[in-house]
């Protein structure tokens, strides 16, 4: 049986590798970082990364993981959420998370935050009842078409520095959604 103190470590590890990778980004390009540099970086060694992950891209898919995991359990908390606060939320979740996303749009990787969008959105729908009553594969495809907007609004939103607040983004597309 698997201890607090050692969860607790293990959560510090995988934070600091996290950490350690989002800064070596800062400076090189994914692909030219070495697990070596990041463990150093991190101040743990090589075997603590391999006890938590198989290859470097696992460091950023546990995280988004994580990320949207929390972003979740908040939606499903406010379960009576009308579009404009899943949205509001949806854009001050990745606003807190702007460094994440620029590293991954500099690295070309991206593209591991739209599945995990796709995932995540897919889960969620199926916890909470939805509104619409679509087919199951219509259902797949509006899951598909959402996240496919609202990943490329955030990406453009994020390549242009998030001027724009949270509440202006969430009312802007809720509007484009009402229509």
């Amino acid at each position: 049986m698997v201890n607090k103190a050692t969860n607790m470590q293990n959560m510090i590890t995988k934070e600091s590798i996290f950490t350690a990778l989002m800064i070596l980004m800062e400076k090189k390009n994914f692909k030219e970082i070495s697990i070596t540099e990041i463990t150093n970086k991190a101040g743990v060694s090589r075997m603590a990364f391999y006890r938590n992950y198989n290859i470097k891209e696992d460091i950023i898919t546990t995280y988004i993981d994580e990320l949207f995991k929390e972003y979740s359990k908040e939606v499903i908390q406010k379960e009576n959420l009308d579009n404009y606060e899943n949205l509001r939320l949806y854009f001050s979740y990745f606003r807190e998370h702007e460094k994440l996303i620029s590293n991954l749009i500099n690295s070309n990787l991206i593209n591991i935050l739209l599945e995990k969008c796709i995932e995540s959105f897919y889960e969620l729908s199926q916890r909470i009842l939805c509104k619409n009553s679509l087919l199951p594969e219509q259902h797949k495809f509006w899951i598909e078409y959402m996240a496919g907007g609202l990943y490329n609004v955030l990406i453009e939103w994020a390549k242009n520095g998030m001027k724009q607040s949270d509440d202006y983004m969430a009312k802007t597309i809720s509007e484009f959604i009402n229509k």
